[in-house]
């Protein structure tokens, strides 16, 4: 049987802080000794990872131990933004296997780390693997490091989110072992004989139907069901936002289907892209992506109470039809940083419904700058977008 606990501290001295939250995590699995380990640090921390990880070894006793750092972190014990935390998961099971790493830039744009994860992983994945990826977004691009690591193992479900830190410094930190990498992707490949669920919920909700794109040219888009874009757009959307042009690019969002032949969007099943540019007097609006005529595309707006509705329902999914025989032993939620108190005006809004939802169940994650997670069998990356994996022993 799969035994997990978390733990928490705020303290601000960064020994005390993981002493504290691994005590905790132990105590509450109920083990004297992890198999493994998931450790976020939030970047007030930063001069002393090295010595929280090797705090978290030592009392868990384990170096089976993956991580990074963090702008937040998330727990049923809350949430933390901007603030001194150290949140830990310890884990021991016979059923759940963790094989962790950490591999380092290596060119590419990601491409070259995702091949060498691949190859790292070649003789451990089986069917029910899952990997979960932590990599630093400002020299790894997520989307290529998936493409790298697919062309070694083939077809595999991939969840995380990139590394956060400071938004004031362009680096992050990964974590493996004891030790701590920068310009790398930190990850752990889960194995075994288990089951899981993954599912997400969306920070920016769809405004009326979605449009087929009717006239473009790469990223510039000029029709919308055959009239001027910047003119459906305008019907769309609130006529306050309109008055500035700042803020229809900071409050109005696009969104694509994960498969760009696809003649409809299904729920919450959408990627949200920024707007990068309009122009009133042509008619063009610009997205961050090549596109096609005939390509279907939606509007979204950033909404609190329409994305507590839609973080219920997805709670409501994934826990449906549970088999009280078999509970879910531990959960990650990876939580992009445009959401919390960014997004509700309040922190612990998305522990509070996940605690309230999953009860005993304990889980982890922290606040990145995108997310990942299988939809329609292909791994996308996610904005504004919590993905929430949730693990039982079978």
């Amino acid at each position: 049987m799969t035994q997990a606990g978390t733990g928490c501290s705020d303290l601000e001295n960064s020994f005390e802080a993981a002493n504290a939250a691994a005590k905790q995590a132990m105590d509450n699995a109920g083990i004297s000794k992890a198999d493994w380990v998931l450790v976020f640090c939030t970047f007030p921390h930063r001069a002393n990872y090295e010595e929280i990880l090797k705090v978290v070894c030592e009392i868990t006793h384990t170096k089976n131990v993956s991580g990074c750092s963090a702008i937040g972190i998330i727990s049923n014990y809350g949430e933390t933004e901007a603030q001194p935390s150290v949140v830990v998961l310890a884990v021991s099971s016979k059923s759940i296997k963790s094989k962790p790493f950490v591999i380092y830039q290596l060119g590419a744009g990601g491409m070259k780390a995702g091949e060498e994860i691949g190859e790292l992983l070649k003789s451990s994945k089986s069917p029910s693997s899952i990997l979960t990826l932590l990599p630093d977004p400002f020299h790894i691009h997520p989307e290529l490091l998936f493409k790298g690591i697919e062309s070694k193992l083939g077809p595999i479900p991939i969840v995380g989110a990139t590394a956060s830190e400071d938004p004031r410094i362009n680096d992050t930190f990964e974590f493996y072992g004891d030790s701590v990498a920068s310009s790398a992707v930190a990850g752990l490949l889960l194995d075994g004989d288990f089951s899981y669920k993954v599912d997400i919920t969306q920070g920016c909700q769809l405004v009326g139907p979605p449009c087929v794109i009717t006239k473009s040219n790469k990223n510039i888009i000029s029709e919308l069901d055959g009239e001027p874009a910047y003119e459906v757009l305008k019907r769309r959307i609130p006529k306050s936002i309109l008055r500035d042009p700042m803020d229809i690019l900071r409050l109005l969002f696009v969104a694509f289907p994960p498969d760009p032949d696809q003649t409809h969007i299904t729920g919450s099943d959408y990627l949200v892209r920024n707007l990068i540019g309009v122009d009133q007097k042509s008619g063009y609006i610009a997205v961050p992506q090549n596109v096609e005529d005939g390509q279907l595309i939606g509007f979204t707006l950033r909404n609190p109470e329409m994305a507590r509705q839609d973080l219920k329902q997805m709670l409501d999914r994934i826990t449906s039809n549970q088999n009280p025989d078999n509970p879910f032993r531990f959960g990650f939620y990876f939580n992009c940083c445009a959401r919390g108190s960014s997004l509700y005006g309040h922190e612990g809004i998305d522990a509070a419904y996940i605690s309230s939802a999953l009860g005993d169940v304990p889980f982890i994650g922290f606040f990145g700058n995108s997310e990942f997670a299988p939809i329609q069998d292909s791994n996308h990356l996610f904005t504004y977008t919590g993905v929430l994996v949730l693990f039982s022993d079978k």
